[in-house]
C-alpha cells in the first residue's frame, strides 16, 4: 500500500511538470527569464522519477542512481538564474558569463560517468548490496560521489544565501521606483525558497542517514510529497508571475534624459551628480507642489518615471533630491501623500476604507492599513475613534 500512494504522489508531481514544461517552454522563445524555470523543473523530474524506477523497472535502479548527481547540482543555478531574471531592472538573457553557474553541473556528470563505467555487479554490490569498497578504481568511484553530495550541500547553502540578498536589494529598488509594489514584491517567491530550503536539507540529512546507518530518515510518502508541494507551489506561481522588468517602463519612459553620469551603485549612486543643494530644495518644492496641487498621488500606478516626466526634472535627480534632501524614498513620499488625502476621508467615515484605499491610488486594502499604520501608529477604525474622542 505505502508504494502505491507513493506511486501516485510521483504520477503526480511527473504530471504537472509534463503540463508546465511546454508553457514554459514557449515562453522562453519570447522571455528568456522563464528558460531557467523550465530547466528547474527537469532537474526535479529526474529526482521524482526514482520511486517509479524503483518499482517498476528495478534494472535500472544503478543508472537512475548515477543520474541523481548532476539532476541535484543543477538544481542551486537553475532556481538562482530564475530569480536573477524576475529581479533584472532590464531585460533578462542567457549569457557566457552564466556558463561558470554550471560548473557542478558538469562535475556531476563526471561522477555520472565514473558510475556507468563500473560493472553492472559492482554497482549493484555498492547500491543494493552496501558491499564495503576499500581500493582500486570502485573506491574513487565511491569517493566522488561523497564528494558530489558534500559540493551539493555548500552550494544549496551558497543559492539560498544568495537569493535572499538579492531578493532584499530588489524590494529596497523598488521602493525607489515605484509607490505601488504588490505585483513585484515576489514575496510568493520567498515561501517557494522555504519549501524548497526545507526539502534540500530532508533530502540531504536522509541521505545522509541512508549512507550512515543504512536506514533512510525519512519515508518515501513524506520525501515524495514534500516533491509535490514544491513543484506545484513552483508551477502555479511560475506561470503567473511576469519577469520584474516587463511593463516597468515601456510606458513609463520619460520624455528627459537621465544624465549619463549617474551612478546607480549603493553607497555610490550621486557621487558623481551635478545636483546643488540650491537645486535639490527647489526640485523638492517642485513634486511636493505638483502632489498638492495636481494629485499626481491618486495614480495606481504612479513610478519615479512618470513624476520625472511629469515635472521634467531627469528621475535620477528627483531621487537623489528624496533620499538626501528630504530623507525618504519614492515610496514612502507617495504613500505619505496618499495617507495624507485619505485622513479626512476616514475621519468623515463616509464610505468604506476600500474605497478610500482605492480613491487614493492604493491598489488593496492590506496595503492601505499597512501604510496608513506605518504613518499615524493607528489602524483606520482607530485613527477615527482618536479622533471623534
Amino acid at each position: 500500500m505505502e508504494d502505491l500512494v507513493v506511486l501516485a504522489i510521483t504520477m503526480i508531481t511527473l504530471g504537472q511538470i509534463g503540463f508546465c514544461l511546454p508553457q514554459l517552454l514557449s515562453r522562453a522563445f519570447h522571455t528568456q527569464t522563464y528558460f531557467p524555470l523550465a530547466i528547474f523543473f527537469v532537474a526535479n523530474g529526474v529526482i521524482a522519477l526514482g520511486p517509479a524506477i524503483f518499482l517498476l523497472t528495478p534494472a535500472w535502479n544503478t543508472i537512475y542512481i548515477a543520474s541523481i548527481f548532476p539532476a541535484w547540482l543543477l538544481l542551486g543555478p537553475a532556481l538562482w538564474l530564475y530569480v536573477e531574471g524576475l529581479t533584472s531592472s532590464t531585460p533578462w538573457h542567457m549569457q557566457p558569463k552564466h556558463a561558470v553557474q554550471l560548473i557542478p553541473f558538469v562535475l556531476g556528470l563526471i561522477v555520472t560517468g565514473l558510475i556507468i563505467s563500473l560493472p553492472l555487479e559492482m554497482r549493484q554490490s555498492i547500491f543494493s548490496d552496501g558491499a564495503d569498497i576499500e581500493t582500486g578504481f570502485p573506491l574513487v568511484v565511491v569517493v566522488s560521489m561523497f564528494l558530489a553530495m558534500l559540493l551539493w550541500a555548500v552550494q544549496s547553502g551558497y543559492y539560498v544565501i544568495r537569493i535572499i540578498i538579492r531578493l532584499s536589494k530588489y524590494r529596497k529598488q523598488l521602493k525607489d521606483l515605484f509607490a505601488s509594489n504588490e505585483q513585484r514584491e515576489l514575496g510568493w517567491l520567498s515561501w517557494v525558497l522555504l519549501i524548497t530550503a526545507g526539502t534540500w536539507f530532508l533530502a540531504f540529512a536522509s541521505l545522509i542517514s541512508t549512507l550512515v546507518q543504512d536506514n533512510s530518515l525519512f519515508s518515501y510518502r513524506f520525501g515524495t510529497t514534500l516533491l509535490l508541494i514544491l513543484v506545484w507551489t513552483l508551477a502555479y506561481w511560475g506561470l503567473r508571475q511576469k519577469p520584474g522588468f516587463e511593463g516597468r517602463y515601456a510606458d513609463d519612459e520619460p520624455d528627459i534624459s537621465t544624465p549619463e553620469n549617474a551612478n546607480s551603485e549603493n553607497g555610490k549612486k550621486y557621487v558623481r551628480s551635478a545636483l546643488g543643494k540650491d537645486q535639490a530644495l527647489r526640485i523638492a518644492d517642485k513634486i511636493n507642489t505638483a502632489m498638492e496641487q495636481e494629485q499626481l498621488h491618486l495614480d495606481p500606478s504612479l513610478s519615479l518615471h512618470k513624476l520625472a516626466r511629469h515635472v521634467a526634472i531627469p528621475p535620477n535627480y528627483i531621487s537623489q533630491t528624496l533620499n538626501e534632501t528630504m530623507g525618504i524614498n519614492f515610496f514612502d513620499f507617495v504613500n505619505k501623500w496618499r495617507i495624507k488625502t485619505a485622513k479626512p476621508k476616514i475621519i468623515a467615515n463616509e464610505d468604506t476604507v476600500l474605497n478610500i484605499a482605492l480613491e487614493v491610488g492604493f491598489n488593496a486594502r492590506s496595503s492601505f492599513y499597512k501604510v496608513f499604520k506605518k504613518e499615524t501608529g493607528k489602524t483606520p477604525t482607530e485613527f477615527r475613534k482618536s479622533h471623534h474622542a
